[in-house]
């Protein structure tokens, strides 16, 4: 079982995702597309090594957090 405190570095992720998808005035069109990406190449990263994952999760709930900022806010914060 992981701890909290492992998850602040996904969380600050997400957070930051949110804010530049939400500064990105285009709607991203192939969402789908951007999710394989990400998790190719979140996979390619590796994750930290106390995580146990095959994946970098910070990686993937940052671009997550792109596409939810952008369908959410886009371009309505300046």
């Amino acid at each position: 079982m992981l701890e909290i405190s492992l998850y602040y570095p996904s969380i600050l992720a997400f957070l930051l995702g949110v804010f530049i998808g939400a500064k990105y005035r285009m709607k991203i069109k192939n969402i789908f597309g951007y999710l394989v990406l990400s998790i190719v190449i979140a996979y390619f990263l590796k994750a930290f090594p106390y995580y146990n994952l095959p994946l970098s999760l910070t990686f993937v709930s940052s671009v997550i957090g792109i596409i939810l900022g952008n369908r959410v806010f886009g371009g309505k914060m300046s």
